[in-house]
């Protein structure tokens, strides 16, 4: 304890703590402001009262919740991480913080009063006393926090026990995924070892964690923490591995999951201590998880009644029941559904009919914990029949038009051999599972696959056991599902009304980009495409610009006999296709497809007379294949690569900043940005140029460039800082440069790709939904729209 002592002013302004449990009811704690200097952003200093005016400082608290110890007064906060405060947590639960070991510890929990903000406690490590009930004040429950959980145990020389299941669970984030597995498994039998760590370092030995080390040496491999369920799962190609291999990664991975069950299991409001957890105690716990994930059907089935973020989305407005939200619903739920194992899964639906046909997968015999093969064998039928009975469940929960829902379990991949079918009808599902699942009959780990499937009461059932229990491959039970894989080339069904004017179509026909039957040249683009890579000298490429030249004016001399009234159109991808309605005439105009050979000759012939030297015709061919594809940046990009060399470097700016209006693939984003960092810099605007660069994203083409650049240009303009993205957007609005993909794409994509969804248009489909996966459009957005994209692929 410090004898620094501070004397407080006549009149100072103080806020007196009331006692703390276990404290000598004459030490006096309080919050004052009273005593300078002190920094910015200030609540005042946790004092002690030790005689008249004189106090002792323990601690400055910052507005927002941060604790600083100090036993003096300080004019600036502290460069250093907080020694306790409070803190909101991802899913914006409020609780207290205490550093130990370096790292934070949470030490309490708290629900916030809306119309005040005060908190009051729903846990804590230590007794509050007065402060365990009520609602206080951030400033008062922090400094009660700080004296209770961190400044008193202290003093009293307490061992804190502070280590929690979720602080080691971290520690595997921390290093390479087999070191990490290593080290947990190591703990586990070190003396004095907690029995939360004895049974995780046995559990993972059991599940082969050794075996992951061998396959990381020759596979890129990492553990990675799934914000949609707080689960483990493993980042690595699958195609890229044995069946052995893919066995052992989620045998391991299961094992850690199930530490994480237990977690919530064991921990009431939050992650338990392992100090106080006996091995046995985590073994019944994750052992549970096997069974008890299961109960979240009851929810699941409900699903329809909550309101969708999937609805309306971007300004577009889905039909209720219908495709889009069927699909929507399912792939929210299915994404955060928590199982002991990850599972991959597919489905496909058909919202008129009221059927859902899903897949899914699970490991094999050997990643469940038991000791014979027999006990494995039942475990693993057990656990597939209540994860296709959640599954089910789900699909149920996607709309109240859902009758009928096909669930087929697969081993080890979603392309593996089909081990359980199930048919479920929502009549029965609703009257005689859900009220079984209920009273918790449904998860009593004794019931064996025999007796769950009576409960189940399916429609149908395909499950066939061999020798001890295993399950044997059996035909999947097929779903009365229609046909919807036509391609848009040959597509004649109208159009949605309200696509017809903004897609300036009718048929969805009208919209294919993708067909390439009308290309009677494309071999012979392609034999000339081949000469260019080869050539090595631009002398050389000289013959085959005349080639090119005449390959053009073939198809020229076509367009003049063309008797379609239709405007000719190249566009790159779908996004392009569907915002011509920006570059046109008005409501009347409709264009046709044109061959990608008359629109790559041009962009090849443009490239080869711009390194010739011959800027003429290369920026007359950039203007011809901007006129071509008004809505495609690869044309004026081409256009502005040709103003560049011609020294016109305002223009080539200016078609640059039209091509990131319509550009949507990162690859193109990243090029835009790459080219105007470079041309702000050499036009005079170091800074502009510097925020370009900013936006060029990792893992793009043109990343490791910019990069460079970014820093010749820092050290050459005398920059010491480069911009975050949020700054850099900033900048590039300000200065009236777009910020792409531009709100507007993601508008119409959304307009359109609901409609068309909905109106069982999944080819035509397909690319808007994968666009909008790319896009923060509502949460979890990336995962969930990517499963309804691949569900639009039958």
């Amino acid at each position: 304890m410090s004898d620094k002592l501070f004397k407080l002013p006549l009149f100072a302004k103080t806020q007196q703590l009331q006692s703390i449990p276990g404290e000598d009811a004459k030490r006096v704690f309080m919050i004052t402001e009273a005593i300078k200097p002190q920094p910015e952003k200030s609540m005042g200093y946790l004092v002690e009262q030790v005689s008249g005016r004189q106090v002792r400082i323990h601690a400055w608290l910052a507005i927002g919740g941060a604790i600083f110890t100090c036993d003096e007064p300080i004019a600036a906060r502290p460069e250093r991480n907080p020694d306790a405060g409070m803190a909101k947590d991802d899913d914006g639960g409020i609780f207290f913080f205490v550093r130990a070991e370096g790292r934070p510890v949470k030490a309490a929990h708290f629900t916030q009063r809306e119309k005040d903000g005060r908190l009051t406690v729903s846990s804590s490590m230590n007794d509050l006393g007065p402060y365990g009930t009520g609602a206080h004040d951030i400033d008062v429950m922090g400094a009660a926090c700080y004296l209770t959980q961190w400044m008193l145990p202290r003093e009293h020389g307490e061992s804190m026990p502070t280590l929690t299941v979720a602080d080691i669970l971290d520690t595997l984030l921390e290093s390479s995924y087999p070191d990490a597995l290593d080290a947990l498994v190591y703990r586990g039998g070190k003396e004095g070892a907690s029995g939360f760590e004895r049974y995780a370092s046995r559990s993972l030995a059991q599940a082969g964690a050794e075996l992951v080390r061998p396959i990381a040496a020759t596979h890129d491999i990492d553990i990675r923490r799934l914000s949609s369920t707080g689960l483990f799962w493993t980042g690595c190609d699958k195609r890229e591995l044995t069946d052995e291999q893919i066995d052992t990664i989620q045998a391991v991975e299961g094992a850690l999951n199930r530490l994480v069950f237990a977690e919530h299991c064991l921990g009431e409001d939050s992650s338990p201590m392992v100090g106080g957890l006996t091995e046995g105690a985590c073994e019944r716990a994750a052992l549970s998880s096997l069974c008890s994930f299961a109960s979240v059907a009851e929810r699941l089935m409900r699903g329809c009644d909550r309101k969708s973020d999937y609805m309306e989305l971007a300004g577009a407005q889905a039909s209720r029941g219908g495709e889009w939200d069927l699909r929507t619903r399912f792939a929210v739920a299915a994404e955060g559904l928590r199982a002991p194992f990850n599972f991959d899964y597919a489905f496909n639906c058909d919202a008129a009919s009221g059927v859902f046909a899903v897949q899914a997968t699970v490991p094999v015999a050997g990643a469940y914990p038991f000791q014979s093969e027999a006990e494995r064998n039942d475990a693993r039928a057990a656990y597939s029949l209540r994860l296709a009975m959640a599954l089910a469940a789900v699909a149920f929960g996607a709309g109240v038009g859902v009758v009928r829902a096909i669930v087929t379990v697969r081993e080890r991949n979603i392309d593996g051999p089909a081990i359980v079918s199930l048919e479920f009808s929502r009549q029965l599902f609703a009257m005689q599972l859900m009220p079984a699942l209920q009273s918790g009959a449904i998860l009593e780990a004794s019931l064996s696959p025999g007796e769950l499937i009576e409960a189940f009461s399916p429609r149908a059932l395909h499950m066939e056991t061999g020798e001890l229990g295993a399950l044997l491959p059996v035909e999947p039970i097929e779903a009365p599902l229609p046909d919807r894989s036509i391609k848009m080339a040959g597509d004649t069904r109208p159009l949605p009304a309200s696509l017809v004017e903004p897609l300036r179509a009718d048929l969805v026909c009208d919209l294919d980009i993708f067909d390439t039957g009308d290309d009677p040249l494309r071999d012979r683009y392609r034999e000339i495409s081949d000469r260019v890579r080869e050539a090595s000298a631009p002398e050389e490429e000289a013959p085959v610009a005349t080639e090119l030249a005449d390959l053009i004016a073939a198809y020229d001399a076509a367009e003049m006999l063309e008797e379609s009234a239709a405007r000719p159109l190249y566009c790159v991808n779908m996004i392009s296709r569907i915002i011509v309605s920006e570059h046109d005439d008005g409501p009347q105009t409709r264009f046709r497809k044109i061959p990608d050979t008359m629109f790559d000759a041009r962009s090849m012939l443009c490239r080869i007379y711009r390194e010739q030297g011959n800027l003429e015709d290369a920026i007359r061919l950039g203007e011809e294949l901007v006129r071509l594809a008004p809505t495609s940046f690869t044309a004026y990009h081409s256009l502005a690569l040709a103003l560049r060399e011609a020294d016109r470097m305002e223009d080539a700016v200016r078609a640059l900043l039209d091509g990131l209006t319509v550009a949507a693939d990162p690859t193109d984003i990243a090029c835009a940005y790459y080219r105007l960092g470079f041309y702000f810099w050499q036009g005079g605007d170091p800074s502009l140029g510097l925020a370009c660069y900013a936006m060029v994203k990792p893992g793009t083409y043109f990343y490791g460039e910019a990069q460079a650049e970014m820093q010749e240009l820092m050290q050459q303009s005398h920059l010491s800082r480069r911009p975050d993205l949020d700054e850099a957007r900033a900048l590039l609005r300000a200065d009236g440069v777009p910020v792409a993909p531009v709100p507007q794409l993601g508008e119409m994509a959304a307009k359109a790709g609901i409609a068309l969804v909905d109106a069982g248009m999944f080819d035509a489909a397909h690319s808007l939904v994968h666009f909008l996966s790319s896009l923060d459009v509502a949460p979890n957005s990336f995962d969930v729209l990517a499963s309804v994209r691949r569900s639009l692929v039958q």
